[in-house]
């Protein structure tokens, strides 16, 4: 009788542990394709957002406010990558994804920010001074889309090997 009851406790025990191993809150994707476009989806909403940001267009204090949008926008997105499970144990898209998200937030809160006060600065200077600020303008404009393009292409690089390894075609590659 004593073994009965120790081994029903064990086991009772054992299932207990094992139903809450499997316990985790965060999304999971069975399929790789949902996965890998849940992803991208919010790449390419943050690539919109830095898009609206640049656009001079509109004006500096509109762009200004796009930059906050941008921020928020990539602290909410952090959050959505945080709360996926990895796709069968591979986590590499969404960390890359993440390295990215941050690399936006930056953008937003800092670098967009620079280059938009120095577009002002220009705007409203003289002939004499828009020459001699005319270089800077274009060397932080230049820096930030070469920035761009690096960490982007990160994405894409590991979005690649990703796809290899779990069998997928990737239609709308920026290649």
């Amino acid at each position: 009788m004593k073994f009965g009851f120790i081994f029903s406790t064990a086991v009772a025990f054992m299932l207990l542990v094992s139903c809450n191993m499997n316990n985790d809150k965060r999304r999971g994707f069975k399929d790789v394709v949902e996965y890998n476009d849940f992803i991208v989806d919010h790449i390419n909403s943050l690539d919109s957002a830095y898009i609206l940001a640049l656009a001079t267009d509109s004006g500096i204090d509109v762009c200004m406010k796009k930059c906050d949008d941008l921020v928020v926008l990539c602290d909410k997105t952090t959050e959505e990558f945080k709360g996926i499970q990895p796709y069968e144990g591979d986590s590499t898209l969404t960390m890359q994804a993440l390295a990215y998200t941050q690399f936006m937030r930056n953008n937003g809160k800092t670098e967009i920010k620079k280059l938009l006060k120095l577009i002002d600065a220009y705007q409203n200077a003289s002939m004499e001074e828009q020459e001699k600020m005319v270089d800077e303008v274009q060397s932080t404009a230049e820096e930030i889309d070469k920035q761009y393009d690096i960490e982007i292409n990160k994405v894409d690089q590991v979005q690649q090997k990703f796809s290899k390894k779990h069998n997928f075609k990737i239609l709308n590659s920026r290649h």
